[in-house]
């Protein structure tokens, strides 16, 4: 019987130290990526990487009769300040198509407001600054200048970056509902 109980034990034991040593080999791999991470980041930031980012913060389900509120954000990952133009953004109000609306069949959603044309290079009235790691940001409805009619599933994607002078940033998702 005390045979039985101290091969039984032993069997715990060396279970135990096994857990226990994969759990510390997996700790210090994901420990090791997020310094890989942390370091490729900061050679990016180092590298001259100047770009603000434009990020889209919307809910993930909208009632389509609240004209789909949105938050446009623009980022500014650098330690230096940075600096955008107006044009082609909703800083500047509906007079540009600045988003890629597309529904769950691809189909883009149509642009409805003003096309305007401007001066070029732009005026430096047009620009706004951005601080070091901060954002300036602007709510807006999407349904002022997008026909979106119908209940569904939306990719919605910043698409101006090349005109305005920032990264289009990730695109967000959101379920229209009646």
């Amino acid at each position: 019987m005390m045979k039985k109980f101290s091969i039984c034990y032993s069997l715990l034991v060396t279970g135990l130290l096994l857990t226990f040593t994969q759990c510390q080999q997996n700790a210090t791999k994901q420990g090791e990526e997020l310094e890989s991470l942390r370091a490729k980041q900061a050679e990016s930031m180092m590298d001259g990487d100047t770009t603000l980012v434009a990020i889209l913060e919307i809910d993930s389900v909208v009632r389509l009769s609240d004209s789909l509120p949105i938050v446009f954000k623009v980022y500014n990952p650098t330690k230096d300040t940075l600096r955008f133009t107006q044009y082609h953004t909703p800083f500047e109000g509906f007079i540009s198509n600045f988003l890629t609306i597309t529904n769950t069949q691809g189909t883009e959603v149509p642009y409805l407001g003003a096309m305007a044309k401007r001066v070029m290079p732009p005026p430096a009235e047009s620009y706004c600054t951005v601080a070091p790691s901060t954002s300036d940001s602007i709510r807006f409805s999407i349904m002022k200048g997008y026909g979106i009619t119908q209940p569904g599933t939306y990719t919605i994607q910043y698409n101006a970056g090349n005109v305005s002078g920032m990264a289009n940033g990730e695109p967000v998702i959101v379920r229209v509902v009646e």
